[in-house]
């Protein structure tokens, strides 16, 4: 039984290591009050010590416990109500609404907050009890270091000092825990489990030198190696390629994996799509590049893509880039980027307007740090419902074409889909339903697979596949509106990214990494323009807002300036705002919504799995305990007789030192206390007091107060101690 102190120590121990992988949490997943969880982290560890000293007052703890799950669930989601049934009954439909939703759902789409965050509260509370009521702390060291370590793997966090204040004090916790039967041999696997622990989170940072110096000293043969072919057979022998942009679009399909390296680092005030460029030529397998793509090397005027005039405020945006990059990605909005004719002729600018790609690079010098001013696009899904024009009087024939072989069936689903639509506007958003809510398809990178030969690109994900990612959802989009006489682009570029650190001026720094990378659809609509529709389930469309300022059909003045050492003077180009954005591959982001940075679903599928493993652990390891508290509370409440509670007791010891069916109550009371030297004579006495009363002698008053003492001195210490 462990004293007083080794109880506050190992209290206040678990409140540190579930601490910082909770911080992680609600930093990734962009928690509007993550002091909530933490204020409930330190309240459950305070009343389930107070429970562990006072035992006998567990309905008050229990209550107290209760009421902080039910208070902080309210702070947290008050839905315009005072605290009470009403708002009760509003929480628990909306818990039900987003359970069902998310269960129903076959994407990787983010976990509700709501959902999640009871869900961890839960969890703090089973993982308190197992540490420390029952001294149990395993699963919250394995629970701490595997999120932590998940993190750092697939969300591209530096997780170093976490892991680390999470290793030390594991290291304590286990200390306390053992100290009284604590070997040599524990301590060695301990700091072996810490030495591997810290080496493998910090990798990246001692490791770069040896690493390059093995790189150096491998040269030679790995240059051998790769003359031979070695590395041609790894490359088409893999499983998946990497996320990321890139410039060969030609053939789509197959699966992925995540590269969670920087592409670029940004500081804005909001969350963007990154959008890099479009593809009009769809071929049946893939995009395709026009060979006559025109890139001038110095913007000048141009009337194509959006014509809207923004309204928004003027915002800065900085672009840093950790290697010399071709494209410069650009939100959706008015961009203005001041460069003067001698950092034109150092670093090479230019612009395919039928593309709306800006490139950057071009000269010789190379570029790594852009910094322009944006205003974000300005239009509402009313005007977007009352374009009736015909865009195709303002575009040539390029944004409907189709492959002559293009099954006929792709025409007539989208046609089916769409009959009762009445307006452009109305037909995207239908197609729009389908792909993101039918639960026919499934999001997947890595179990995509690869488009069959002879087979149409999105002839076969549509019936057939029904799994893939947001090239899959993306293409089918534009190809589908296309059919039906739309004009729609692809484009790709990047999402929003991971939010750091807010600037002094009340920016954040923003993280975009190669699994940022995504693709979505662009529709002309006539007298607005492109305007960009994400079919990707789980993400957001970066387009519509719906209380947005009346727009104009104003064209769209567009400068670019880049910063530089050198005086600059700024010159226009005036381009669309969706040919001047970026379009973006893997992930999304609306203009003033930053997109969920969640982690895979299937570890929120092990976060509930986690979660039930842990309630059975707890009623497991606590099943005794938990007995003797129905017994405490059936003798105080006059539940049947008090033999039938000794009775109860009997068959609680028994469970655990069986009685031999010749032993007497007297013999057996006998060897309990030797197995049981704590009750120091109380389970004698009040087997002889039962035995009394049951054989019709006078009833023995002091016969409850007895078994209450008993089970109180069990209560405090339930172990068997061997004679």
């Amino acid at each position: 039984m462990p004293t007083r102190f080794e109880s506050l120590l190992t209290a206040l121990l678990h409140t540190g290591l579930l601490t910082i992988p909770l911080l992680t949490y609600t930093t990734v997943n962009d928690f509007q009050q993550p002091w909530l969880i933490l204020v409930f982290l330190a309240t459950i560890n305070t009343l389930i010590l107070l429970g562990t000293w006072w035992p006998r007052l567990d309905l008050i703890w229990i209550s107290l416990i209760l009421v902080s799950f039910i208070g902080s669930c309210y702070v947290s989601t008050p839905l315009n109500q005072t605290l009470s049934l009403t708002w009760a009954n509003r929480f628990i439909a909306k818990l039900s609404q987003q359970t069902s939703a998310f269960q129903a759902s076959r994407s990787t789409q983010m976990m509700p907050v709501l959902l999640s965050m009871v869900l961890i509260m839960a969890l703090v509370i089973a993982l308190t009890l197992l540490t420390v009521r029952w001294q149990q702390p395993f699963l919250s060291i394995l629970i701490s270091v595997g999120y932590l370590l998940a993190v750092a793997i697939f969300a591209t966090r530096n997780e170093v000092l976490p892991l680390t204040g999470v290793s030390a004090l594991t290291g304590l916790l286990l200390v306390v825990h053992y100290q009284s039967r604590w070997t040599w041999t524990n301590l060695i696997y301990v700091s072996l489990l810490l030495v591997i622990v810290g080496a493998g989170a910090t990798v990246n940072t001692w490791g770069q030198q040896p690493l390059k110096r093995l790189a150096q000293q491998t040269l030679t043969w790995r240059n051998t190696l790769s003359s031979r072919g070695f590395y041609n057979f790894l490359e088409k022998s893999a499983a998946a390629k990497k996320t990321g942009f890139s410039e060969d679009t030609a053939t789509l399909g197959g699966s992925i994996q995540d590269d969670n390296q920087v592409a670029f680092r940004v500081i804005a005030s909001q969350s963007h799509y990154w959008r890099v460029d479009t593809r009009d030529t769809y071929s049946g397998q893939g995009w395709e590049v026009e060979k006559d793509t025109q890139i001038k090397r110095k913007p000048t005027w141009t009337s194509s893509g959006y014509t809207q005039s923004p309204t928004a405020a003027t915002q800065t945006v900085q672009l840093t880039f950790p290697k010399t990059m071709t494209y410069v990605p650009i939100s959706y909005g008015q961009t203005t980027w001041r460069v003067s004719q001698a950092q034109q002729k150092r670093h090479g600018i230019g612009y395919a307007s039928q593309r709306g790609r800006l490139y950057v690079n071009l000269g010789k010098t190379p570029l790594t740090k852009i910094t322009y001013q944006l205003q974000t696009q300005q239009y509402t899904a009313a005007q977007l419902k009352a374009a009736t024009g015909d865009p195709n009087a303002e575009l040539d024939d390029s944004y409907t074409t189709l492959p002559d072989e293009l099954p006929k069936r792709v025409k007539t689903l989208s046609q089916k889909l769409t009959q009762t639509a009445p307006t452009q506007y109305a037909k995207v958003q239908a197609l729009m339903t389908y792909l993101k809510q039918d639960n026919r398809f499934e999001y997947t990178k890595i179990d995509t697979p690869t488009t069959p030969k002879g087979r149409d690109y999105v002839d076969y994900f549509l019936f057939t596949s029904r799994r893939g990612y947001c090239d899959n959802f993306s293409t089918s989009l534009v190809v589908m509106l296309r059919e039906l006489n739309i004009p729609a682009r692809w484009a790709q570029g990047f999402n929003g990214g991971t939010r750091g650190q807010a600037t002094k001026s009340g920016r954040y720094h923003y993280s975009i990494l190669n699994s940022n990378a995504h693709s979505w659809a662009e529709v002309y609509f006539a007298g607005i323009g492109w305007v960009p529709f994400d079919p990707t389930p789980g993400y957001q469309n970066p387009g519509v807002k719906k209380n947005a300022a009346k727009a104009t059909t104003n064209q769209d003045n567009r400068a670019f300036s880049t910063s530089s050492s050198s005086t600059s003077s700024s010159f226009s180009s005036q381009s669309s705002v969706a040919s001047s954005h970026q379009s973006a591959s893997e992930s999304t982001h609306t203009t003033t919504q930053k997109a969920p940075q969640t982690l895979p679903r299937w570890l929120w599928s092990v976060l509930l799995i986690s979660l039930l493993i842990c309630g059975l652990v707890s009623g497991w390891l606590a099943r005794y305990r938990l007995w003797l508290v129905l017994i405490t509370w059936r003798i105080r409440r006059h539940w049947r007789t008090t033999t039938t509670q000794y009775q109860q007791l009997q068959h609680w010891f028994e469970r655990q030192y069986p009685r031999q069916p010749s032993t007497t109550l007297t013999n057996y009371a006998t060897q309990v206390e030797a197995h049981w030297p704590q009750l120091a004579g109380q389970f004698s006495v009040v087997t002889q007091q039962v035995l009394q009363q049951s054989f019709g002698q006078t009833p023995v008053t002091t016969l409850s107060a007895n078994l209450l003492a008993l089970i109180q001195t069990l209560q405090k210490n339930p172990k068997p101690i061997a004679p």
